[in-house]
């Protein structure tokens, strides 16, 4: 039936006298066809199952149909056929927009939900909303938790829940803004969320409006302040120590085979990190003087990834120090080595240095104490001491060796952050 109308059109159109322009004929063909197309997907779609983005497209579609012609030299006929064209494709166009945008009142768009989420620690929500959209959520979790609504571009609290174990609510907002779902699960538990929203406007059909997240060092007092554990590294030299260690043999006539260091631990501190780069050759490298530098800004990425800042080490686990340590190792001379002691005793340490007992009879401490160690680098905890002294001794009979030595204190410290919510461009 269609093939036969079709066919019809085009020759009540082309029969017609010369006059007849070939442009209105095409525009005619091009019209008619696509209204035909259309109304016969108009009536084979559910607009109920159409996507965001699918339901956008028709009302863009039906926006943009038109059709008009210019009645000069037209036959009556030809009149009569362009002009039920023109009145079927405006009730096409008005009808497509009608449909699409009756979907908005109960189409809803949901950036965040989750049947199971394991919680241990507070987190928000971000979602953008124009001012006089509805914002709704339902909570739900197995033991009370606390849920907070707030306009986080005005730092205002909205609407405050505590000991709950469902919260389902909505909210109209007053301003276009990103607005937050704070959930705390007050321990460790399951939570089950659905965060979402309806529109006003068929132009923001869609997917949610992408939100940029950034965590950002802020003042105690700021909103949404969170407190977190972190650490302050000092230098414990204004430039690298630098030892020559004489083989046993040349220090019987000049020099020494050992080196004794001071470190001046500042108050608070809970560890010194060293670096210690040894070799046979006395020329100086660029790495030597760059380990505070370096430890900086290992620290900095560590904190830009949203690592844990600081903690103990438990169960030898690597940790913060290890992670700082391991991206700063002194380069290595395989032919090089020699002993590092720790000294926590003045009295110890300066038998050591004045050679009245070897090192063997002395009381270093073993755990942090290596023999024969090449260029390395290493934690060790000051124990509530204001001086540690690191000892170094070269066994070997001929060869000089030559160490630079490098001390950072660490000062745990609180550091206060806030999330930054921003759109994406």
């Amino acid at each position: 039936m269609r093939k036969i109308c079709w066919i019809l059109v085009v020759v009540l159109l082309s029969s017609c006298t010369s006059k007849v322009t070939k442009a209105t004929l095409e525009e005619y063909n091009l019209v008619f066809e696509k209204v035909m197309t259309l109304e016969k997907l108009i009536s084979q779609t559910e607009f109920n199952t159409l996507s965001g983005d699918e339901i956008k497209e028709m009302n863009a579609i039906g926006k943009e149909l038109y059709y008009d012609y210019n009645p000069m030299d037209l036959t009556p006929e030809q009149v009569a056929q362009c002009e039920a064209l023109k009145e079927r494709v405006n009730k096409l166009r008005n009808n497509l927009i009608t449909l699409t945008t009756n979907e908005i009142n109960d189409f809803k768009i949901t950036p965040w939900q989750h049947d199971e989420l394991l919680l241990e620690q507070p987190r928000s929500y971000p979602v953008y909303l124009l001012k006089g959209e509805k914002l709704r959520w339902t909570i739900t979790a197995a033991k009370p938790i606390t849920v907070q609504v707030s306009n986080a571009d005005s730092r205002t609290v909205l609407k405050t829940y505590k000991g709950k174990t469902t919260v389902k609510d909505s909210l109209v907002v007053a301003n276009s803004a990103i607005y937050l779902v704070n959930i705390n699960p007050q321990g460790t538990q399951y939570v089950g969320l659905d965060i979402n929203y309806k529109i006003n406007d068929i132009s923001r059909l869609g997917n949610a409006t992408p939100i940029k997240i950034e965590q950002v060092e802020c003042k105690k007092d700021d909103f949404g302040a969170t407190a977190v554990k972190g650490v302050n590294m000092t230098k414990c030299f204004e430039e690298p120590r630098k030892f020559t260690l004489r083989g046993q043999f040349k220090a019987a006539f000049s020099g020494s085979a050992k080196a004794l260091v001071a470190v001046q631990v500042p108050a608070g501190a809970t560890d010194i990190l060293y670096s210690m780069r040894i070799d046979t050759s006395e020329s100086d490298c660029s790495q030597d003087g760059e380990f505070h530098d370096n430890l900086a800004s290992s620290y900095k990425k560590v904190k830009f990834l949203g690592l844990p800042l600081y903690e103990k080490e438990k169960n030898g686990k690597l940790n913060l120090f290890s992670s700082l340590l391991d991206d700063n190792r002194p380069i290595r001379d395989e032919d090089a080595y020699c002993n590092m002691y720790v000294f926590r005793n003045q009295a110890q340490a300066k038998q050591f240095q004045d050679g009245t007992k070897a090192a063997s009879m002395l009381n270093y401490d073993v755990d942090y104490s290596t023999l024969g160690t090449q260029s390395c680098n290493g934690r060790i905890p000051v124990k509530g001491l204001r001086t540690i002294y690191l000892a170094f001794e070269n066994e070997r009979m001929r060869y000089t060796n030559y160490l630079w030595v490098e001390v950072e204190a660490v000062v745990p410290n609180t550091i206060y952050y806030t999330t930054k919510y921003t759109l994406e461009e």
